[in-house]
């Protein structure tokens, strides 16, 4: 029972975001799907962080590289206030806005349709144009598990605005049974392996 609760407990700290806004190396993939005039859904890697990661525009003048590989801050979006390492970090709204977002990204798949394109001019307002809460577009209530805002500074084809460009990345998290699950089958291996070895001494 002590090594259950042990590895349920440490199944909890895998679930939980990283603590503090991390800064690694963010790889696209050399494929995207456009979404409008200049949007796109794509794919990417994280040192450090599971994934891959499924990526969405959530900067307007954003000019991501396809097959590149950017020094960035990643900054978790669920169990985290931190928004220092955005673009919006000088706003109160900033964490409000990304979840905003990512509850717009959540319904964007492909094949795109014109709700697509009206969800992705709906994200460039809330982090261009959006200068208070209520004026924001999409569930500000939205369950950002698994969610990230990821940062590039200084980065090509940046734009005006404290020289970064930014995207949404995604990376599914596994639910607490899931991993509840686990603990009980590695609990139940090990019983399994010291009937054998007193049966075999």
């Amino acid at each position: 029972m002590r090594k259950l609760l042990a590895l349920t407990a440490l199944a909890a700290t895998l679930m939980a975001p990283h603590d503090a806004v991390a800064q690694t190396t963010f790889r696209t993939s050399s494929t995207a799907t456009m979404l409008g005039n200049g949007g796109f859904i794509g794919s990417a890697t994280i040192d450090g962080f599971t994934g891959p990661f499924k990526i969405f525009c959530t900067d307007e003048d954003n000019n991501i590289s396809l097959g590149s590989n950017y020094t960035v801050w990643v900054t978790p979006l669920w169990n985290n206030t931190d928004m220092s390492k955005t673009r919006l970090a000088s706003k109160t709204y900033a964490l409000a806005a990304y979840t905003a977002n990512a509850s717009l990204a959540s319904l964007i798949a492909l094949p795109i349709d014109n709700e697509d394109l009206t969800r992705q001019t709906d994200m460039w307002f809330n982090v261009e144009t959006a200068t208070a809460f209520g004026q924001l577009r999409g569930n500000t209530s939205f369950n950002t598990t698994g969610w990230y805002v990821i940062t590039a500074f200084g980065a090509a084809g940046i734009d005006d605005d404290n020289l970064m460009q930014e995207q949404l990345g995604f990376s599914p998290v596994p639910e607490p049974s899931t991993y509840a699950l686990l603990a009980s089958g590695l609990v139940g291996l090990g019983a399994i392996a010291r009937r054998r070895r007193a049966q075999q001494a």
